[in-house]
């Protein structure tokens, strides 16, 4: 049997707080597509198409999902509005023409399926330059106060509407600064995020009440991201108390102590900066987080 005659795999996956849980049909996944336009670099996006009649919700309605789309809105991005997980892209990169009745592309993250059906650090990925397509996108301007504290160079991003912006700043963003991590943890496997882990007085945030916020397992730290258009920001431990504290075990007030120091910012948000060039570390976040995620 030759591979395009391999038989079709069913995949199973989910936005992270399990409100919408999906099956796609195709046949083994082994390639994804990796687009470097303006949305999908920050969503960190890695594409499957299956057809529109292989594609199952078996728990929430792809219509409840938070749409956004922009330019020429030829497609429409959708991610759960309670943990910011970005499922899929619907659209056509070929609008149909007068009179054409042409069904949409259904494109799903592969990010988003369950653990251990795909593994995405090694997953083989084919660049669509999706940046070269009209219209350029307008780069969102920081306006607000700089960090009070760091060293180095300063750093703007934003998500990709421009509702929150952020400065940073920082030592050199190269090759040869250390301690950038990529984890495979529940949550951040299906945002795709790169993480630097600056002092809170080192970066500033602006339109922080556009963002939505996600708490999960043991509630010690919360996942924020643009409720507009659904890119991940940052991540930061909550404020507990000295009681709190007390109660936790070794190992949880160990992380505890040193995350509620910083500040942990996606990079992917980072203008003019590509994450393909860091030296990063990837952290099995999967098996070391416990008690571990509940696949749904």
């Amino acid at each position: 049997m030759t591979e395009l005659q391999t038989e079709p795999k069913t995949y199973r996956g989910n936005c992270h707080c399990a409100a919408f849980v999906y099956e796609i049909t195709l046949p083994e996944i082994k390639q994804a597509s990796a687009c470097n336009c303006s949305i999908c670099y920050k969503k960190a996006a890695l594409w499957v198409f299956p057809k529109p009649t292989d594609v199952k919700f078996v728990k929430g309605d792809s219509s409840a999902l938070t749409d956004y789309n922009f330019n020429k809105k030829q497609f429409t991005h959708k991610f759960c509005p309670t943990c910011g997980v970005s499922l899929m892209v619907v659209g056509h990169l070929t609008p149909p023409k007068a009179g054409e009745d042409k069904l949409p592309e259904n494109g799903f993250n592969v990010r988003t399926l369950q653990h251990g059906q795909v593994d995405v650090w090694k997953l083989d990925t084919k660049i669509f330059d999706g940046s070269a397509l009209p219209p350029t996108y307008e780069i969102p301007e920081f306006k607000g106060s700089q960090p009070i504290d760091g060293d180095g160079r300063l750093y703007t991003g934003s998500c990709h509407c421009g509702a929150v912006t952020v400065a940073l700043k920082s030592k050199p963003l190269d090759k040869e600064l250390q301690g950038l991590v990529e984890c495979n943890c529940s949550s951040c496997a299906k945002y795709g995020t790169t993480w630097i882990y600056p002092p809170h007085t080192h970066i500033v945030i602006e339109g922080k009440e556009n963002l939505g916020e996600y708490y999960f397992g043991k509630k010690l730290a919360g996942k924020r991201f643009c409720r507009t258009c659904g890119v991940p920001i940052f991540s930061e431990a909550v404020q507990a108390t000295d009681e709190q504290i007390a109660q936790m075990d070794q190992a949880t007030r160990k992380w505890y102590e040193g995350a509620r120091l910083v500040k942990a910012l996606n990079l992917r948000v980072i203008n003019g900066l590509n994450v393909d060039d860091l030296t990063t570390t990837h952290f099995d976040g999967y098996n070391y987080i416990q008690p571990g995620y509940v696949e749904p």
